[in-house]
């Protein structure tokens, strides 16, 4: 607990629009491991919100995607005035199980919402989690006020959920079997994957499959293209999160309980270089004692610890992180 009163003792605290409409939750680190979320606050200036964090260290803090009159009040008479659109990339959901995988869905979702969308990036923030992912926030007037049903809607574009051959998210679909089509011929696949009579259509009339005509590819082939393109095409976004109007999220610059590391709001253009496990460290490497409780790997700092059970000295932020997980006990 002194070293998560150090940091919010230092620490300059994000800043959300419209401060003083949001919800407020905390969960307390006296009651860790418990989870134990105390919400439905609000504070007039980030002050007063400092002052709270430093009589009541946080494991975790979160605040309402949601624009509230009363964000203090129950949630039946907080009288909703709007939300952010809030995405959420959890590597837990992806096929390759990597924060690397995460990023490569934040730079997809975020390209559609530029290109399909027309949204200005600088109304875009990413921001890492602390943890398994990111959160990109969207703040523009137009999706506000949208509700729930409206935001599975946007869900289902990213997803790809109920594709048709119309629109956008066909036209990208077109241009990436397209650049399959092309590369193989370039190195001579495509012999491997249609008929020489085929092979002679396809040459005469690639430029089509672009432009949307994908009758022209056998029926076999077609079928297995859609279907590897749309998974290849689909954001891994969180459902629920997007979803819904009254979301607590993370704030930046806050601390995550599970990890002890920071939750970074990132620029899109320094997104590729940004490494979670060296950019969002928040405690230094003063020698720390502990006891880990079983074997464990943990990569972080750019340096890879395999540990077993027993007292080891550790850098103070992998000591941190290890306890955090629940796998080591401070002291010898």
């Amino acid at each position: 607990m002194k070293k998560f009163e150090e940091y919010y003792s230092k620490t300059e605290l994000y800043t959300p629009k419209d401060f003083k409409m949001r919800e407020w939750a905390f969960v307390p680190l006296k009651n860790f491991p418990d989870f134990v979320m105390i919400r439905h606050l609000s504070f007039p200036n980030s002050e007063e919100l400092k002052e709270f964090i430093l009589s009541n260290i946080p494991a975790h803090v979160y605040y309402s995607s949601a624009y509230y009159l009363k964000p203090s009040a129950d949630m039946d008479e907080k009288e909703w005035r709007g939300a952010d659109l809030i995405f959420d990339i959890d590597y837990d959901h992806l096929p390759t199980k990597s924060l690397k995988s995460a990023k490569r869905e934040v730079f997809k979702l975020v390209k559609i919402l530029e290109n399909d969308f027309g949204i200005d990036k600088k109304n875009i923030e990413i921001c890492f989690s602390g943890n398994r992912g990111y959160h990109v926030h969207v703040y523009d007037e137009r999706f506000r006020d949208l509700g729930t049903m409206e935001r599975r809607e946007i869900v289902d574009y990213f997803t790809l959920r109920g594709f048709k051959l119309r629109g956008s998210q066909f036209e990208r679909v077109c241009k990436l079997i397209y650049r399959y089509l092309l590369n193989a011929f370039r190195d001579g696949r495509i012999e491997k994957i249609v008929d020489e009579r085929t092979i002679e259509i396809l040459k005469t009339n690639l430029k089509e499959v672009r432009s949307g005509n994908l009758g022209i590819i056998p029926q076999p082939l077609r079928d297995e293209l859609l279907d590897r393109c749309l998974k290849r095409l689909s954001v891994y976004i969180d459902p629920p999160v997007t979803a819904d109007v009254k979301r607590l999220i993370r704030l930046p610059n806050s601390l995550h309980g599970k990890t002890g590391l920071r939750v970074v709001l990132v620029d899109l253009d320094e997104l590729e270089s940004f490494d979670p496990k060296v950019d969002a460290l928040a405690f230094g490497d003063d020698a720390v004692k502990v006891r880990i409780l079983r074997k464990v790997k943990v990569e972080l700092g750019g340096e890879r610890y395999i540990l077993g059970r027993g007292k080891h000295v550790l850098p103070e932020y992998v000591a941190i992180f290890l306890m955090c997980r629940g796998v080591a006990l401070y002291g010898h």
